[in-house]
């Protein structure tokens, strides 16, 4: 999060009175103390007595500054135009021609000078080499004596540049994140100091212990930028150039990518962006299809924790089915249509990022939805789906389908269809559909009971094919969501449409109960989640609370307890049998089925048990 500019003026204006002699708050240079390199795992689990930054020694910088040294001290970000050559590495239009432009937002908000030689991600994918590093031998000979002293070879760089800090500047107090910073020791190498002394360089465990550094040309050392640190040039006239390296403990696991003379790249959200990429990568990238009320709102918020992932403009877009466009003709306009969902513009000039939706009435609506993906998001899309124990699910959306609480939209969305009827008589509504449409030959609705026989010849033939073709078109409504309360936990169903149309390997199928149930699973399967995205895992999550969830009394429990009342156990046909008990025989050989499919994909097992 960005600091407020009222804070950082604050700061600023604290920052000048340490640094004036004459002010009872100066705050003179701590000693210089070579702890060596300080261990990567400070970063990741510091204490109170480990060091937060290293002195490592003093060099001879004149080299690097004889290149440098030329327009160092020109403000380019003011409307006053300066002019270049192309000994002026500093100057933007030399950079744009003989180097690559990078757009850093907060650095160049700042008015920040820079000379980018070698630069990566936050998140380590690529490292890139840049054209003033690759075709300059007299750079690499004068940054090679830093590197000597470090004991360091160049495959370990991952981030080496040089930057100017205007006069009358501060970078507030700061504790760099992401992936790298735990990765890679940060190294600073003071080269054009005109005034050390008015340079206030500080860094800490926390606000209230931090030190200055001593910022005198050639000084070597290295910090923990995973802790507070912070910089003031308090010079009125004078910029200040550092050489800041972030190096890795081992070469970099890739070959750096050469980048070309004139390129451009942006970095943002934690990404870096070639211009030559855009477009690379198509909108959306992936789907959550489903289950409603199997944990697909949690699922979508962790998945938006990440950087590289950016929310829709609405988390449920529908474009597939009830806000789909029949006027639009061809698949261009229908595609811009759906398209205008997510931040489509944005995302086509950053092709580290991604986006998608979760619409979990997309799993059962496939013969709707599948044609149209089909059509007009015609590239390897990655799908989600979650299932839950089907029980626990037909009674949560009928929880909130019948909840009278919710915004007008929300209200309008669940339909009206249930409003009077109890989770019993929906139940048996929805059986009856299916009965209707012959998919359930094996199963005595009155009666509750099973016919193993014939689930034997029917299940997966070409009749329950058809049978559930037939209720998909007679009973998947649009404009409402108060159908399918039984038909929604039928998993091994629903996914036998898609993973018929496309390849499995683009699913990855997830259990609320296994792999939402805590932080521990949750922060496991988000790494599975990321993976499956093709794009690197974090190390936390921000929020990791259930998303979406409501308290409701079990309507099995509830309507059994009132049967009870009236004498005895609920009566189903001529059985007597606990509601609970009959939803469970149910669902049994249709949960037995998805286990096999989950085991044959890789996806695991749910570890629904049923005491029948």
């Amino acid at each position: 999060m960005a600091t407020p500019a009222e804070l950082i003026q604050k700061q600023h204006e604290e920052a000048l009175s340490l640094l004036s002699i004459d002010s009872s708050k100066y705050c003179p240079c701590a000693e210089r103390l070579n702890h060596g390199e300080l261990p990567l795992t400070t970063k990741r689990s510091p204490t109170a007595n480990q060091p937060s930054w290293s002195s490592r020694v003093r060099i001879d910088v004149t080299p690097l500054q004889e290149i440098v040294r030329e327009g160092y001290n020109v403000n380019y970000h003011s409307n006053e135009k300066t002019s270049s050559s192309n000994t002026n590495l500093w100057h933007p239009v030399t950079a744009a021609q003989h180097n690559v432009s990078v757009c850093r937002p907060s650095h160049d908000q700042w008015g920040i000078g820079k000379i980018v030689l070698i630069f990566c991600d936050d998140f380590l994918q690529q490292c890139y080499h840049f054209p003033y590093w690759q075709m300059r031998a007299d750079i690499r000979a004068a940054v090679q004596p830093i590197l000597d002293v470090l004991g360091i070879q160049v495959s370990q760089c991952v981030r080496l540049l040089l930057a100017s800090l205007p006069p009358q500047t501060t970078i507030p107090l700061h504790q760099d994140s992401g992936e790298w910073v735990h990765q890679t020791h940060r190294v600073h190498v003071p080269i054009l100091v005109p005034s050390p002394e008015d340079i206030l360089f500080r860094s800490g465990p926390d606000d209230a212990t931090l030190q200055r550094i001593d910022c005198h040309e050639g000084h070597v050392f290295e910090i923990n930028n995973a802790q507070r640190h912070a910089v003031t040039n308090g010079s009125s006239e004078h910029y200040r150039v550092h050489l800041i390296l972030d190096y890795m403990d081992q070469p970099f696991r890739l070959p750096p990518v050469v980048l070309t003379p004139g390129e451009v790249l942006y970095q943002t959200r934690r990404s870096l962006n070639r211009v030559c990429d855009q477009g690379s990568r198509p909108t959306p990238s992936f789907m959550i299809l489903g289950a409603q009320k199997a944990g697909t709102t949690s699922l979508y918020q962790y998945l938006t924790q990440h950087d590289l992932v950016i929310p829709a403009k609405r988390r449920e877009t529908h474009c597939l089915d009830w806000r789909w466009d029949e006027k639009l003709k061809t698949v261009e306009q229908q595609r811009e249509w759906c398209q205008k969902f997510y931040h489509t513009e944005e995302l086509y000039k950053h092709a580290a990022c991604l986006t998608g939706d979760s619409t979990p009435s997309y799993l059962l609506d496939s013969r709707r939805v599948i044609p149209r993906i089909q059509a007009i998001f015609n590239w390897p899309l990655r799908f989600f789906v979650m299932v839950r124990e089907p029980v626990a699910r037909a009674e949560s959306h009928y929880a909130m389908v019948t909840s009278p609480v919710g915004t007008e939209a929300q209200l309008k969305t669940r339909g009206v269809e249930w409003r009077n009827k109890s989770f019993w008589q929906v139940v048996q509504e929805d059986l009856q559909q299916m009965h209707d449409c012959g998919l359930l030959p094996h199963w005595n609705v009155e009666e509750g009971i099973f016919d193993a026989n014939v689930w034997k010849e029917f299940s997966g033939s070409a009749a329950e094919d058809q049978a559930w073709s037939l209720y998909l078109e007679r009973h998947v409504l649009l404009n409402t969501g108060s159908y399918g309360l039984l038909a929604r936990g039928l998993y091994e169903l629903q996914l036998r449409s898609w993973l018929k149309t496309f390849r499995a390997g683009q699913f990855l199928v997830l259990v609320l109960e296994r792999d939402l149930a805590d932080t521990e699973s949750i922060h496991r399967t988000m790494q599975r989640a990321w993976a499956h995205l093709g794009i690197p895992g974090i190390t936390s999550l921000d929020d990791t609370s259930a998303q979406n969830t409501r308290e409701y009394k079990s309507f099995v429990e509830e309507e059994n307890e009132e049967k009870k009342e009236e004498g005895g156990e609920s009566s189903l046909g001529g059985t007597r049998m606990a509601k609970k008990e009959y939803l469970q025989r149910f669902f049994q050989p249709y949960n037995e089925r998805l286990e096999q499919l989950m085991e044959q994909h890789g996806w695991g097992s749910h570890n629904w048990s049923y005491e029948l």
